[in-house]
C-alpha cells in the first residue's frame, strides 16, 4: 500500500472507531431517555384514569361508568390504555395519537426499547368491582424520533468524515507531490541523466532529502566528468605511445632498410659470380619483405595522415583507395557539410571504425555495397557503416577487431551498436564531441 493509502486508512479506522464509540454512548443515553419518557407516559395515563373515574362518580350511574370510560379518556403520549368491563368481558381502548409516520427498524428498536411496563388498575365503585384498567408503556413514537435523530446524526457524521477524508487526501497529495519529483529525478540519475536537479523545496521535512539528492547528482556528474577525462587521457596516452613507436619505426627502420637495399644492389652489381648475385638478390628480397611488414606495422599502429590532414580528406582518400583496390564492391562516403574537426583521439577512432567495418564487409560479409555516413548532433559525432552482405551468423561471437573498437569507444565515453540480419549489417557509433573548431572537407565520395 502507498503511504497515502495507509494514512487515509488509519484516519478512516480512527473515524469509524470514534463513530462506534459515539453510537454506543448515544444508544445508552437514548435507552435511558426513552425509558424515562415511557415511565412518565404510563404515570400520566394512570393519573388521567383516576381523575376521570373520580369525576364520573355521582354523575354517571355506576353500572355505566366502565362502558362510558373509553369515551371520556384520551390516551396520552407513550402509553396505551385498555379498559376491561366486568359486565360484558370486553376490552375497550380509548382513542390515542396517530401512529408516527416514521418507524424505526427492528434492530434499532431492539437496541433502545426499554423493558415492558404494565400497570393493572382495578376499578371498584360502590364496593363492587366493575373491571380494571390496563396501562402499558408505548415507546414507539419516542423510538421513531430517536431513530430519526440518530439517522440524521450518522448521515452528518458520514458527510463530515467524507469531507475530512477528501481534504486530507488533497493535503497529502500536495504534501507528497515533491516525493514524486524526487522519485523522477532519482530515476533520471539511474538512466544517466545527471544534469537534472530538484532545487529547493518549501516543505522543511523534504527539503534536506531534495538537497542531498541534488548533491548526489552533482557528485555523480563530477565523477562521470572525471572518469571521461581519465579515459580520454588513457586513449590519448596510448595513441601517443603508438605514434612514438610508429615514428621510431619510420625514422629508424626505414633508412636502415633503404641502406640495406642499396648495399644489396651494389653487391649484386659488383658480384664476381652468379652465386654472389643470387645472395644479393635474396638480401634485397628480405629487405623488401621487412619493409612491407614495417609499413603494415606503421599502418596498424597509426595511420600517418590522421592528425596531419583533415579527417574528411583522410576518410575520402581511404574510401577512394578501397574503391580502386576492390572494384567489385562499391563504397559510398557521405559526410555532412560544415563539420568541425574532431580531436585527434576521436578522429583516429572514426578512422578505425571505417577501417574495421570495411574490412569485415569485404572479408566476411561479401558485400556489394557499403555506405558510410558521418555527421554530428549537438553532443556527439555520429557514424553509420551499413553493408548489404550476408550478415553475422547467429551465435557467432564478435571478432577481436570489433571488440577492441567497442572497448576504445567506451573509454572515450561513446557507444557502439551492431545490428545484423539477412539483409546486411549496420554499425552505429556515437562519440562525445571535443572539436578543434577547424572546418574539414565535406561531400560525398563514391
Amino acid at each position: 500500500m502507498t503511504l497515502r493509502s495507509r494514512i487515509l486508512l488509519v484516519i478512516l479506522a480512527t473515524q469509524l472507531a470514534l463513530a462506534f464509540v459515539l453510537a454506543l454512548g448515544s444508544l445508552d443515553r437514548l435507552r435511558r431517555d426513552i425509558a424515562t419518557e415511557t415511565r412518565m407516559g404510563a404515570e400520566t395515563a394512570r393519573n388521567l384514569v383516576l381523575a376521570t373515574i373520580g369525576t364520573m362518580q355521582g354523575a354517571v350511574p355506576p353500572d355505566r361508568i366502565m362502558a362510558l370510560l373509553p369515551e371520556r379518556l384520551t390516551e396520552p403520549r407513550h402509553a396505551r390504555i385498555g379498559i376491561m368491563d366486568a359486565l360484558d368481558g370486553t376490552l375497550r381502548q380509548p382513542p390515542g395519537p396517530a401512529d408516527p409516520d416514521l418507524r424505526a427498524p427492528r434492530w434499532f428498536a431492539g437496541l433502545v426499547a426499554p423493558d415492558p411496563q404494565e400497570t393493572r388498575l382495578p376499578v371498584v365503585i360502590g364496593g363492587r368491582p366493575r373491571g380494571y384498567v390496563l396501562i402499558t408503556g408505548d415507546p414507539a413514537e419516542e423510538i421513531a424520533r430517536a431513530w430519526r435523530d440518530m439517522r440524521d446524526l450518522m448521515a452528518l457524521t458520514l458527510a463530515l468524515a467524507l469531507l475530512q477524508a477528501l481534504l486530507i487526501a488533497r493535503a497529502l497529495s500536495q504534501g507528497l507531490r515533491p516525493l514524486d519529483l524526487i522519485s523522477a529525478r532519482l530515476s533520471d540519475l539511474t538512466l544517466g541523466e545527471l544534469e537534472s536537479r530538484i532545487g529547493p523545496l518549501p516543505q522543511p521535512e523534504l527539503a534536506p532529502l531534495a538537497r542531498h539528492a541534488d548533491d548526489l547528482a552533482q557528485a555523480l556528474e563530477q565523477a562521470r566528468a572525471d572518469r571521461h577525462r581519465l579515459q580520454h587521457q588513457i586513449v590519448a596516452r596510448a595513441d601517443a605511445e603508438r605514434k612514438a613507436i610508429a615514428r621510431d619505426l619510420h625514422d629508424e627502420m626505414g633508412p636502415c632498410l633503404f641502406g640495406l637495399r642499396v648495399e644489396a644492389d651494389a653487391l649484386r652489381d659488383a658480384a664476381p659470380d652468379r652465386a654472389t648475385r643470387q645472395i644479393a638478390d635474396q638480401i634485397g628480397t628480405i629487405a623488401d619483405q621487412i619493409a612491407s611488414v614495417n609499413r603494415a606495422l606503421l599502418n596498424d599502429l597509426r595511420p600517418m595522415a590522421v592528425g596531419e590532414l583533415p579527417l574528411a580528406t583522410v576518410l575520402a582518400d581511404y574510401v577512394a583507395d578501397l574503391n580502386r583496390r576492390f572494384p567489385d564492391t562499391r563504397f559510398v562516403l557521405d559526410i555532412a557539410a560544415g563539420l568541425s574537426e574532431p580531436d585527434e583521439a576521436t578522429a583516429l577512432t572514426l578512422f578505425r571504425i571505417l577501417q574495421e567495418g570495411s574490412t569485415n564487409a569485404l572479408r566476411h560479409a561479401r558485400a556489394r555495397r557499403v555506405v558510410i555516413r558521418l555527421w554530428t548532433d549537438p553532443a556527439h559525432w555520429r557514424m553509420i557503416l551499413a553493408d548489404d552482405g550476408t550478415g553475422i551468423p547467429s551465435g557467432r561471437r564478435e571478432g577481436t577487431g570489433l571488440t577492441g573498437m567497442r572497448e576504445r569507444i567506451t573509454l572515450l565515453g561513446g557507444d557502439l551498436r551492431l545490428d545484423t540480419g539477412p539483409e546486411g549489417t549496420q554499425i552505429s557509433t556515437r562519440l562525445p564531441r571535443q572539436d578543434r573548431n577547424r572546418p574539414g572537407r565535406t561531400g560525398t565520395v563514391t
